[in-house]
Order: C-alpha cells, then structure tokens, then sequence
C-alpha cells in the first residue's frame, strides 16, 4: 500500500482484494481519527467507503489480476469528500435504480441495497469516466 498525505486531506492506494479493503479502511480510520469528525460522519465514512470499495473489488474488472484502486479523502466547510479512481469497467452509481423496499429482504434478489445506502447517504455523488478511470466523488455531511 502506497500513502501520500495532502494538506487537507489524504490518498491511499491499494489493491483490488480483500487485504486491500482492510488496509484503505485502516486508512481511512486513521484520517478520520486525526481529522476529529465526529462518531456520525466516521460511520457515513466508513459505509460509503466499505460499499464503493467492496463492489470495485467484486465487479470492477473483468479479470483476477491484481488492479490498483486510488482513494482520497478531504475535509471541507462541513463535509467529507471521498474521491474513488478505479481502471474498471464503466459504472455510475446514480444509473442504479432503487431497491424495492416493500420486498422482503429474503425474497430480494442479491445487489443494489448497498449502492441505494451510499445515495441515501451522500449528499452528493459525482461521476465521470476519464482516460479509461472511474472518478466517483462522494460528499457526505460533518453533523
């Protein structure tokens, strides 16, 4: 894993897998902590970056090699911003339709409850595909 602090905030960089997922999370624990958000916006934090991280891993690339994921994290006027670069396939989650809600969840099929939990959680999502990259942008609020 590669760090690199920035002024206001900080990028990790890590492998698509599961060790990887534990050491951006590591990541951004240690950011969070060093930034004092508060308890509220470490869990918005945590579960944006847990489901974003977590479907790059499972769907992003259509092979098993080994892909480098990019996350940065900032602090601005009340908010987390969460920027994720991935070289996987195409996929804005604003495309996403909701989840039927009214379904039992053991009678749901598998997929999108995480990515509506990132929406409800955000209180912006950008997306743009550039030079072959994801760039999603997730800003969630301080209080």
């Amino acid at each position: 894993m590669t760090q690199a602090k920035a002024a206001d905030g900080s990028c990790v960089t890590f492998p698509n897998s599961l060790a990887g997922l534990k050491q951006g999370l590591e990541a951004l624990k240690s950011w969070l902590t060093a930034a004092n958000v508060g308890q509220q916006a470490e869990d918005r934090a945590f579960l944006v970056f847990e489901e974003i991280v977590t479907n790059i891993i499972r769907y992003g690339f259509d092979d098993a090699k080994e892909h480098k994921i990019d996350v940065s994290f900032a602090r601005n006027d009340g908010e987390l911003v969460l920027t994720f670069d991935d070289g996987g396939r195409p996929f804005d989650p604003r495309l996403v339709p909701n989840p039927d809600l009214h379904r039992p969840l053991a009678n749901a099929p598998i997929g999108g409850r995480g990515i509506y939990l990132v929406r409800k959680t955000a209180k912006r999502l950008d997306y743009a595909r550039i030079q072959g990259r994801n760039h999603l942008t997730v800003v969630v609020a301080v209080s």
